[in-house]
Protein backbone atom coordinates (compact mmCIF):
# COMPACT_ATOMS: atom_id res chain seq x y z
CA UNK A 1 0.00 0.00 0.00
CA UNK A 2 1.01 3.64 -0.36
CA UNK A 3 0.73 6.63 -2.66
CA UNK A 4 2.31 4.66 -5.51
CA UNK A 5 -0.23 1.85 -5.31
CA UNK A 6 -3.76 1.69 -6.73
CA UNK A 7 -6.26 -1.11 -7.11
CA UNK A 8 -9.34 -1.36 -9.30
CA UNK A 9 -11.87 -4.13 -8.72
CA UNK A 10 -14.31 -5.10 -11.48
CA UNK A 11 -17.49 -6.97 -10.56
CA UNK A 12 -18.92 -9.01 -13.43
CA UNK A 13 -22.54 -9.55 -14.37
CA UNK A 14 -24.04 -13.06 -13.96
CA UNK A 15 -22.41 -15.90 -15.90
CA UNK A 16 -25.32 -16.32 -18.31
CA UNK A 17 -24.94 -12.70 -19.49
CA UNK A 18 -21.22 -12.71 -20.36
CA UNK A 19 -18.36 -14.87 -21.66
CA UNK A 20 -16.31 -16.88 -19.12
CA UNK A 21 -14.33 -14.66 -16.76
CA UNK A 22 -11.01 -16.16 -17.84
CA UNK A 23 -11.72 -15.25 -21.47
CA UNK A 24 -12.49 -11.68 -20.39
CA UNK A 25 -9.12 -11.55 -18.62
CA UNK A 26 -7.39 -12.81 -21.76
CA UNK A 27 -9.03 -10.04 -23.82
CA UNK A 28 -8.07 -7.34 -21.32
CA UNK A 29 -4.43 -8.33 -20.89
CA UNK A 30 -3.04 -7.00 -24.24
CA UNK A 31 -4.54 -3.56 -23.61
CA UNK A 32 -3.14 -3.40 -20.09
CA UNK A 33 0.28 -4.51 -21.35
CA UNK A 34 0.25 -1.62 -23.85
CA UNK A 35 -0.57 0.85 -21.06
CA UNK A 36 2.24 -0.54 -18.88
CA UNK A 37 4.70 -0.15 -21.79
CA UNK A 38 4.00 3.59 -21.86
CA UNK A 39 5.11 3.92 -18.23
CA UNK A 40 8.53 2.28 -17.73
CA UNK A 41 8.98 1.05 -14.19
CA UNK A 42 5.24 0.75 -13.56
CA UNK A 43 3.82 -2.68 -12.79
CA UNK A 44 0.29 -3.31 -14.04
CA UNK A 45 -1.17 -6.61 -12.86
CA UNK A 46 -4.36 -8.41 -13.81
CA UNK A 47 -5.78 -10.78 -11.20
CA UNK A 48 -8.72 -13.15 -11.20
CA UNK A 49 -10.26 -13.85 -7.82
CA UNK A 50 -9.60 -17.57 -7.17
CA UNK A 51 -12.58 -19.72 -6.12
CA UNK A 52 -10.46 -21.87 -3.80
CA UNK A 53 -8.14 -21.20 -0.88
CA UNK A 54 -6.03 -18.05 -1.32
CA UNK A 55 -2.35 -18.45 -2.21
CA UNK A 56 0.40 -15.88 -2.65
CA UNK A 57 0.45 -16.61 -6.40
CA UNK A 58 -0.45 -19.36 -8.85
CA UNK A 59 3.21 -20.03 -9.63
CA UNK A 60 5.49 -19.22 -6.70
CA UNK A 61 9.21 -19.87 -6.37
CA UNK A 62 10.79 -19.65 -2.92
CA UNK A 63 14.56 -19.04 -2.89
CA UNK A 64 16.51 -20.20 0.16
CA UNK A 65 20.21 -19.97 0.92
CA UNK A 66 22.88 -18.81 3.37
CA UNK A 67 23.49 -15.37 1.78
CA UNK A 68 20.34 -13.22 1.58
CA UNK A 69 21.90 -10.63 -0.73
CA UNK A 70 22.81 -13.36 -3.19
CA UNK A 71 19.22 -14.61 -3.01
CA UNK A 72 18.05 -11.14 -4.01
CA UNK A 73 20.45 -11.17 -6.94
CA UNK A 74 19.29 -14.62 -8.04
CA UNK A 75 15.66 -13.46 -7.92
CA UNK A 76 16.32 -11.38 -11.04
CA UNK A 77 17.58 -14.49 -12.87
CA UNK A 78 14.55 -16.55 -11.83
CA UNK A 79 12.23 -13.68 -12.68
CA UNK A 80 13.64 -13.54 -16.22
CA UNK A 81 12.89 -17.27 -16.58
CA UNK A 82 9.31 -16.60 -15.45
CA UNK A 83 8.93 -13.82 -18.01
CA UNK A 84 9.96 -16.19 -20.83
CA UNK A 85 7.41 -18.84 -19.87
CA UNK A 86 4.37 -19.24 -22.12
CA UNK A 87 1.20 -17.62 -20.75
CA UNK A 88 2.89 -16.09 -17.68
CA UNK A 89 1.78 -12.63 -16.52
CA UNK A 90 2.12 -10.57 -13.33
CA UNK A 91 5.76 -11.65 -12.96
CA UNK A 92 7.20 -10.06 -9.83
CA UNK A 93 9.48 -10.69 -6.86
CA UNK A 94 9.70 -9.64 -3.23
CA UNK A 95 12.84 -7.56 -3.75
CA UNK A 96 11.89 -3.89 -3.54
CA UNK A 97 13.68 -1.17 -5.45
CA UNK A 98 16.24 1.17 -3.96
CA UNK A 99 14.53 4.06 -2.17
CA UNK A 100 16.21 7.07 -0.61
CA UNK A 101 15.41 8.21 2.91
CA UNK A 102 16.47 11.16 5.01
CA UNK A 103 17.42 10.79 8.64
CA UNK A 104 17.23 13.96 10.71
CA UNK A 105 19.67 13.54 13.58
CA UNK A 106 19.47 15.92 16.53
CA UNK A 107 22.91 17.34 17.29
CA UNK A 108 23.22 17.31 21.12
CA UNK A 109 25.60 20.26 21.42
CA UNK A 110 23.69 22.54 19.06
CA UNK A 111 20.35 21.55 20.58
CA UNK A 112 21.64 22.27 24.10
CA UNK A 113 22.90 25.73 23.10
CA UNK A 114 19.54 26.55 21.51
CA UNK A 115 17.58 25.12 24.45
CA UNK A 116 15.70 22.63 22.25
CA UNK A 117 14.81 19.13 23.42
CA UNK A 118 14.88 16.11 21.11
CA UNK A 119 11.28 15.25 22.00
CA UNK A 120 10.17 18.68 20.75
CA UNK A 121 11.91 18.05 17.43
CA UNK A 122 10.25 14.61 17.09
CA UNK A 123 6.81 16.01 17.93
CA UNK A 124 7.18 18.86 15.43
CA UNK A 125 8.22 16.50 12.63
CA UNK A 126 5.39 14.08 13.42
CA UNK A 127 2.76 16.81 13.31
CA UNK A 128 4.27 18.15 10.10
CA UNK A 129 4.25 14.81 8.27
CA UNK A 130 1.32 12.90 9.78
CA UNK A 131 -0.87 15.72 11.07
CA UNK A 132 -2.72 15.76 14.36
CA UNK A 133 -6.29 15.31 15.60
CA UNK A 134 -8.21 18.37 16.82
CA UNK A 135 -11.47 16.71 17.77
CA UNK A 136 -14.17 14.15 16.95
CA UNK A 137 -17.09 14.50 14.55
CA UNK A 138 -20.39 12.77 15.30
CA UNK A 139 -22.55 12.00 12.26
CA UNK A 140 -25.82 10.14 11.92
CA UNK A 141 -24.55 7.76 9.24
CA UNK A 142 -21.42 6.62 11.18
CA UNK A 143 -21.46 4.03 13.95
CA UNK A 144 -18.43 5.56 15.67
CA UNK A 145 -17.15 9.14 15.96
CA UNK A 146 -14.91 10.30 13.11
CA UNK A 147 -11.59 11.88 13.98
CA UNK A 148 -10.96 15.36 12.57
CA UNK A 149 -7.29 15.56 11.53
CA UNK A 150 -5.35 18.61 10.43
CA UNK A 151 -2.63 17.87 7.88
CA UNK A 152 -0.68 19.87 5.34
CA UNK A 153 -1.22 19.20 1.63
CA UNK A 154 1.14 16.73 -0.02
CA UNK A 155 2.87 19.45 -2.03
CA UNK A 156 3.92 21.28 1.15
CA UNK A 157 5.58 18.29 2.83
CA UNK A 158 7.32 16.51 -0.04
CA UNK A 159 10.87 17.96 0.12
CA UNK A 160 13.54 17.87 2.81
CA UNK A 161 14.10 21.64 2.50
CA UNK A 162 10.54 22.24 3.60
CA UNK A 163 11.11 20.15 6.74
CA UNK A 164 14.30 22.00 7.59
CA UNK A 165 12.46 25.33 7.39
CA UNK A 166 10.19 24.29 10.25
CA UNK A 167 10.61 26.10 13.55
CA UNK A 168 10.64 24.47 16.95
CA UNK A 169 9.99 26.23 20.27
CA UNK A 170 12.95 26.33 22.65
CA UNK A 171 12.79 26.27 26.45
CA UNK A 172 12.99 30.09 26.63
CA UNK A 173 10.07 30.46 24.22
CA UNK A 174 12.21 31.46 21.29
CA UNK A 175 11.45 29.96 17.85
CA UNK A 176 14.45 28.10 16.43
CA UNK A 177 14.76 26.83 12.83
CA UNK A 178 14.97 23.05 12.67
CA UNK A 179 18.05 23.26 10.46
CA UNK A 180 19.97 24.85 13.36
CA UNK A 181 19.71 21.79 15.64
CA UNK A 182 19.64 18.78 13.26
CA UNK A 183 21.87 17.29 10.59
CA UNK A 184 20.58 15.50 7.50
CA UNK A 185 21.81 12.03 6.57
CA UNK A 186 20.77 10.67 3.17
CA UNK A 187 20.83 6.91 2.83
CA UNK A 188 19.16 3.98 1.05
CA UNK A 189 16.07 2.68 2.79
CA UNK A 190 16.61 -0.79 4.21
CA UNK A 191 14.76 -3.41 2.18
CA UNK A 192 12.38 -5.82 3.90
CA UNK A 193 13.68 -9.27 4.83
CA UNK A 194 11.17 -12.12 4.46
CA UNK A 195 11.16 -15.36 6.40
CA UNK A 196 9.12 -18.53 6.24
CA UNK A 197 9.24 -21.05 9.08
CA UNK A 198 12.30 -19.17 10.38
CA UNK A 199 14.13 -19.58 7.06
CA UNK A 200 15.21 -16.52 5.04
CA UNK A 201 13.32 -16.52 1.75
CA UNK A 202 12.94 -14.44 -1.41
CA UNK A 203 9.77 -14.89 -3.47
CA UNK A 204 9.34 -14.85 -7.25
CA UNK A 205 5.74 -15.05 -8.40
CA UNK A 206 3.62 -15.16 -11.53
CA UNK A 207 0.14 -15.97 -12.82
CA UNK A 208 -0.79 -18.11 -15.83
CA UNK A 209 -3.23 -16.46 -18.22
CA UNK A 210 -2.74 -19.12 -20.90
CA UNK A 211 -2.11 -22.78 -20.20
CA UNK A 212 -1.98 -24.60 -16.89
CA UNK A 213 0.11 -23.69 -13.82
CA UNK A 214 1.30 -27.30 -13.79
CA UNK A 215 2.83 -26.98 -17.26
CA UNK A 216 4.46 -23.68 -16.29
CA UNK A 217 6.02 -25.15 -13.15
CA UNK A 218 7.30 -28.24 -14.96
CA UNK A 219 8.81 -26.06 -17.70
CA UNK A 220 10.53 -23.80 -15.16
CA UNK A 221 11.72 -26.83 -13.17
CA UNK A 222 13.55 -28.15 -16.21
CA UNK A 223 15.15 -24.78 -16.97
CA UNK A 224 16.19 -23.86 -13.42
CA UNK A 225 17.08 -27.10 -11.65
CA UNK A 226 20.85 -27.48 -11.13
CA UNK A 227 21.51 -24.48 -13.35
CA UNK A 228 24.18 -21.88 -12.58
CA UNK A 229 23.12 -18.25 -12.23
CA UNK A 230 25.25 -15.34 -13.51
CA UNK A 231 26.91 -14.91 -10.08
CA UNK A 232 27.99 -18.57 -9.99
CA UNK A 233 25.20 -19.88 -7.74
CA UNK A 234 23.80 -23.35 -8.48
CA UNK A 235 20.07 -23.54 -7.78
CA UNK A 236 18.56 -26.86 -6.71
CA UNK A 237 14.87 -26.70 -7.66
CA UNK A 238 12.33 -29.12 -6.23
CA UNK A 239 9.56 -29.60 -3.68
CA UNK A 240 7.29 -31.28 -6.22
CA UNK A 241 6.76 -34.48 -4.25
CA UNK A 242 3.73 -35.40 -2.18
CA UNK A 243 5.65 -34.49 1.00
CA UNK A 244 6.80 -30.89 1.31
CA UNK A 245 10.55 -30.53 1.78
CA UNK A 246 12.21 -28.52 4.52
CA UNK A 247 14.69 -26.02 3.06
CA UNK A 248 18.35 -26.95 3.41
CA UNK A 249 19.60 -23.37 3.33
CA UNK A 250 22.75 -23.80 5.41
CA UNK A 251 25.12 -25.09 2.75
CA UNK A 252 23.37 -24.64 -0.59
CA UNK A 253 20.86 -22.55 -2.50
CA UNK A 254 17.43 -24.02 -3.11
CA UNK A 255 14.34 -23.15 -5.12
CA UNK A 256 11.18 -24.68 -3.67
CA UNK A 257 7.92 -24.49 -5.57
CA UNK A 258 4.86 -23.27 -3.72
CA UNK A 259 1.58 -21.64 -4.76
CA UNK A 260 -1.25 -23.57 -6.37
CA UNK A 261 1.03 -26.45 -7.35
CA UNK A 262 2.11 -27.15 -3.76
CA UNK A 263 -1.43 -26.62 -2.48
CA UNK A 264 -2.79 -29.09 -5.03
CA UNK A 265 -0.21 -31.72 -4.14
CA UNK A 266 -0.91 -31.36 -0.42
CA UNK A 267 -4.68 -31.49 -0.86
CA UNK A 268 -4.69 -34.58 -3.09
CA UNK A 269 -2.12 -36.28 -0.86
CA UNK A 270 -4.35 -35.78 2.18
CA UNK A 271 -7.54 -36.72 0.33
CA UNK A 272 -5.86 -39.75 -1.22
CA UNK A 273 -4.74 -40.91 2.21
CA UNK A 274 -8.26 -40.40 3.55
CA UNK A 275 -9.65 -42.42 0.63
CA UNK A 276 -7.28 -45.32 1.36
CA UNK A 277 -8.20 -45.28 5.05
CA UNK A 278 -11.90 -45.28 4.14
CA UNK A 279 -11.41 -48.29 1.84
CA UNK A 280 -9.58 -50.18 4.60
CA UNK A 281 -12.37 -49.57 7.11
CA UNK A 282 -15.03 -50.59 4.58
CA UNK A 283 -13.14 -53.80 3.85
CA UNK A 284 -12.76 -54.65 7.53
CA UNK A 285 -16.44 -54.09 8.21
CA UNK A 286 -17.48 -56.22 5.25
CA UNK A 287 -14.99 -58.96 6.13
CA UNK A 288 -16.43 -59.14 9.66
CA UNK A 289 -19.98 -59.15 8.28
CA UNK A 290 -19.51 -61.87 5.62
CA UNK A 291 -16.82 -63.86 7.45
CA UNK A 292 -14.89 -63.93 4.19
CA UNK A 293 -11.79 -62.29 2.78
CA UNK A 294 -12.86 -62.30 -0.87
CA UNK A 295 -16.54 -61.39 -0.55
CA UNK A 296 -15.75 -57.79 0.53
CA UNK A 297 -13.71 -57.36 -2.66
CA UNK A 298 -16.76 -58.31 -4.72
CA UNK A 299 -18.94 -55.84 -2.83
CA UNK A 300 -16.34 -53.11 -3.14
CA UNK A 301 -16.01 -53.76 -6.86
CA UNK A 302 -18.59 -51.03 -7.41
CA UNK A 303 -16.16 -48.36 -6.16
CA UNK A 304 -13.78 -48.32 -9.17
CA UNK A 305 -16.83 -48.36 -11.44
CA UNK A 306 -17.59 -44.80 -10.29
CA UNK A 307 -14.42 -43.56 -11.99
CA UNK A 308 -15.87 -44.64 -15.35
CA UNK A 309 -18.41 -41.87 -14.91
CA UNK A 310 -16.45 -39.30 -12.88
CA UNK A 311 -13.66 -38.47 -15.32
CA UNK A 312 -15.79 -38.44 -18.52
CA UNK A 313 -18.30 -36.28 -16.65
CA UNK A 314 -15.67 -33.64 -15.89
CA UNK A 315 -14.48 -33.78 -19.49
CA UNK A 316 -18.02 -33.48 -20.84
CA UNK A 317 -18.77 -30.36 -18.79
CA UNK A 318 -15.32 -28.86 -19.29
CA UNK A 319 -14.53 -28.78 -15.57
CA UNK A 320 -11.16 -29.64 -13.99
CA UNK A 321 -10.86 -32.42 -11.44
CA UNK A 322 -10.57 -30.46 -8.19
CA UNK A 323 -10.28 -31.23 -4.49
CA UNK A 324 -14.06 -31.17 -4.12
CA UNK A 325 -14.25 -33.69 -6.97
CA UNK A 326 -12.04 -36.00 -4.92
CA UNK A 327 -14.33 -35.50 -1.92
CA UNK A 328 -17.19 -36.64 -4.13
CA UNK A 329 -15.27 -39.80 -5.08
CA UNK A 330 -14.71 -40.57 -1.39
CA UNK A 331 -18.40 -40.05 -0.66
CA UNK A 332 -19.35 -42.33 -3.57
CA UNK A 333 -17.34 -45.18 -2.01
CA UNK A 334 -19.91 -45.50 0.76
CA UNK A 335 -22.91 -44.88 -1.48
CA UNK A 336 -22.20 -47.45 -4.17
CA UNK A 337 -21.18 -50.14 -1.68
CA UNK A 338 -24.74 -49.98 -0.40
CA UNK A 339 -26.01 -50.97 -3.87
CA UNK A 340 -23.66 -53.95 -3.92
CA UNK A 341 -24.84 -55.00 -0.46
CA UNK A 342 -28.45 -54.99 -1.66
CA UNK A 343 -27.58 -57.30 -4.54
CA UNK A 344 -25.25 -59.67 -2.65
CA UNK A 345 -27.56 -60.00 0.37
CA UNK A 346 -30.48 -60.79 -1.93
CA UNK A 347 -28.43 -63.48 -3.72
CA UNK A 348 -27.34 -65.01 -0.43
CA UNK A 349 -30.88 -64.97 0.91
CA UNK A 350 -32.22 -66.71 -2.22
CA UNK A 351 -29.48 -69.33 -2.09
CA UNK A 352 -30.25 -69.89 1.57
CA UNK A 353 -33.79 -70.80 0.52
CA UNK A 354 -32.39 -73.42 -1.83
CA UNK A 355 -32.76 -71.52 -5.10
CA UNK A 356 -30.22 -72.25 -7.86
CA UNK A 357 -27.31 -69.86 -8.24
CA UNK A 358 -28.29 -68.65 -11.72
CA UNK A 359 -31.85 -67.88 -10.62
CA UNK A 360 -30.65 -66.03 -7.52
CA UNK A 361 -28.25 -63.91 -9.56
CA UNK A 362 -30.85 -62.95 -12.18
CA UNK A 363 -33.58 -62.26 -9.62
CA UNK A 364 -31.26 -60.03 -7.60
CA UNK A 365 -30.84 -57.56 -10.45
CA UNK A 366 -34.52 -57.58 -11.34
CA UNK A 367 -35.93 -57.26 -7.81
CA UNK A 368 -33.37 -54.78 -6.45
CA UNK A 369 -33.42 -52.61 -9.57
CA UNK A 370 -36.12 -50.23 -8.31
CA UNK A 371 -34.66 -49.36 -4.87
CA UNK A 372 -31.19 -48.98 -6.36
CA UNK A 373 -32.51 -46.73 -9.13
CA UNK A 374 -34.53 -44.56 -6.74
CA UNK A 375 -31.49 -44.09 -4.52
CA UNK A 376 -29.37 -43.07 -7.51
CA UNK A 377 -31.99 -40.63 -8.81
CA UNK A 378 -32.30 -39.02 -5.38
CA UNK A 379 -28.53 -38.49 -5.17
CA UNK A 380 -28.27 -37.14 -8.72
CA UNK A 381 -31.25 -34.81 -8.36
CA UNK A 382 -30.02 -33.35 -5.08
CA UNK A 383 -26.55 -32.76 -6.52
CA UNK A 384 -27.67 -30.88 -9.62
CA UNK A 385 -28.13 -27.63 -7.73
CA UNK A 386 -24.37 -27.49 -7.08
CA UNK A 387 -23.15 -28.06 -10.64
CA UNK A 388 -22.80 -24.34 -11.42
CA UNK A 389 -21.04 -23.53 -8.15
CA UNK A 390 -17.36 -22.57 -8.76
CA UNK A 391 -16.17 -24.45 -5.65
CA UNK A 392 -18.56 -27.36 -5.15
CA UNK A 393 -19.26 -27.97 -8.83
CA UNK A 394 -16.65 -30.75 -8.90
CA UNK A 395 -18.35 -32.47 -5.97
CA UNK A 396 -21.67 -32.41 -7.80
CA UNK A 397 -20.18 -33.72 -11.05
CA UNK A 398 -18.52 -36.62 -9.23
CA UNK A 399 -21.73 -37.54 -7.44
CA UNK A 400 -23.95 -37.28 -10.52
CA UNK A 401 -21.84 -39.04 -13.13
CA UNK A 402 -20.20 -41.44 -10.69
CA UNK A 403 -23.56 -42.54 -9.33
CA UNK A 404 -24.99 -42.91 -12.83
CA UNK A 405 -22.15 -45.06 -14.16
CA UNK A 406 -21.82 -47.16 -11.01
CA UNK A 407 -25.56 -47.80 -10.76
CA UNK A 408 -25.84 -49.04 -14.33
CA UNK A 409 -22.71 -51.18 -14.17
CA UNK A 410 -23.26 -52.51 -10.64
CA UNK A 411 -26.52 -54.16 -11.67
CA UNK A 412 -24.59 -56.31 -14.15
CA UNK A 413 -20.98 -56.48 -12.98
CA UNK A 414 -21.45 -57.37 -9.31
CA UNK A 415 -23.89 -60.29 -9.89
CA UNK A 416 -21.69 -61.63 -12.70
CA UNK A 417 -18.53 -61.46 -10.56
CA UNK A 418 -20.32 -63.24 -7.72
CA UNK A 419 -21.62 -65.88 -10.14
CA UNK A 420 -18.08 -66.46 -11.44
CA UNK A 421 -16.71 -66.71 -7.91
CA UNK A 422 -19.45 -69.04 -6.73
CA UNK A 423 -19.05 -71.40 -9.69
CA UNK A 424 -15.36 -71.77 -8.87
CA UNK A 425 -16.51 -73.40 -5.63
CA UNK A 426 -14.76 -70.85 -3.38
CA UNK A 427 -17.95 -69.80 -1.61
CA UNK A 428 -19.00 -73.20 -0.28
CA UNK A 429 -18.40 -72.05 3.26
CA UNK A 430 -21.48 -69.82 2.82
CA UNK A 431 -23.84 -71.87 0.73
CA UNK A 432 -22.81 -74.95 -1.25
CA UNK A 433 -22.90 -74.96 -5.03
CA UNK A 434 -25.36 -77.56 -6.24
CA UNK A 435 -25.04 -79.72 -9.29
CA UNK A 436 -27.65 -77.58 -11.02
CA UNK A 437 -25.55 -74.51 -10.44
CA UNK A 438 -22.47 -76.02 -12.05
CA UNK A 439 -24.34 -77.35 -15.05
Amino acid sequence: SGDDFAQMRVNLVPKDQRPPSHRIAQELEPGLAAIAADYPGARVKLYETPPGPPVRAQVLAELYGPDYQRLRNNAAYVRAAFAHTYGMINVDDSVSGDMQEYRLVVEPARAALAGVQASAVARTLHDYLAGFDIGMLHTNDAREPVAVRVRLPQAERSFIRQALDLRVTAANGRSVPLSNVVSVQRQVLQKPIYTKDQHLVVYVSGETLYGSPVNAVLSLQGRLNNKMTPDGTVLHAGNLGFVAKTPDDVSRYQLNWDGEMRLTLDVFRDLGSAFIVALIFIYLLLAAYYQSYFMPLIVMGAIPLTLIGVFPGHWLLGQPFTATSMIGVIALAGIVVRNSLLLIDFILDYRKRGRPLAEAVMEAGAVRFRPILLTALAIMSASMVMVSDPVFGGLAISLIFGTFASTILTLFVIPLVYDWWARRGTSTHLYPVTAGDVS
